[in-house]
């Protein structure tokens, strides 16, 4: 395991008294769950941040997933879930292979 450090942070009582209740259902220690959702939520907000670059046109998909710290296809998979639709058509699909199968030969 990496090394670790300890921190303080406030944080609003609604909001602790959700985690106690997840650290409850769980049978986890606070200590462990608030790692857990920082983490789960560390990772969600990268791929968000990523989407949002590759959309703007700043990242390319490969670019983003890398951000991201996931594989293309899962890169792919999140901008899906989230209701983007690719402007990529099986045409331009045949117009790449064919550029490809010209270089080949």
């Amino acid at each position: 395991m990496s090394e670790s450090q300890a921190i303080g942070i406030r944080l609003d009582t609604e909001f602790l008294s959700k985690i106690e209740n997840l650290s409850k259902a769980e049978s986890l220690d606070r200590s462990t769950a608030m790692r857990l959702l920082m983490e789960e939520g560390y990772k969600e907000y990268m791929k968000k941040k990523a989407a949002e670059n590759y959309l703007a046109g700043k990242f390319t998909i490969s670019k983003a997933a890398e951000n991201a710290g996931i594989t293309i296809w899962e890169m792919e998979e999140f901008l899906l879930k989230k209701g983007f639709k690719s402007q990529y058509s099986v045409e331009d699909l045949k117009e790449e292979l064919e550029k490809i199968r010209k270089k080949t030969r």
